[in-house]
């Protein structure tokens, strides 16, 4: 079970999270490319779902992050987790046009689960 107390408990969601985000963004494409009608209809809005992914990627990286600096001072691992979150956010307002949303987010949520792992390994040395 896992306990919130738990010094490594909010890198372990955030890894997840970055997961779930990761396969939604590979997965929704794929089924558009193959059932565009249906597909859309199932999903609704891909930036939606961007949205609410990052609402939820925000807060509990940015509490993990902080708990994984003050315990490695890796001004890298804060460097790859904003920045992955920052790539998520300019995917999700279509700063560079809405084709632009799936590659962003991917990107930006793949940093973000490497920042998390790096606080996990950081926390078990």
């Amino acid at each position: 079970m896992l306990s919130f107390s738990s010094k490594a408990a909010y890198d372990h969601v955030a890894i997840w999270l970055s997961g779930l985000c990761l396969l939604h963004c590979l997965a929704v494409p794929v089924a558009l490319l193959l059932a565009p009608g249906i597909a859309e209809y199932l999903v609704g809005s891909e930036t939606q779902v961007h949205w609410l992914l990052l609402g939820l990627a925000v807060p509990i990286s940015i509490i993990a992050l902080q708990r994984g600096y003050r315990r490695s001072k890796s001004y890298f691992t804060l460097l790859l987790g904003f920045g992955g979150l920052s790539l998520m956010f300019l995917g999700v307002v279509h700063l560079f046009g809405k084709t632009a949303e799936v590659a962003l987010t991917a990107m930006g949520a793949t940093l973000v689960m490497g920042a998390h792992m790096r606080n996990m390994l950081n926390h078990n040395h």
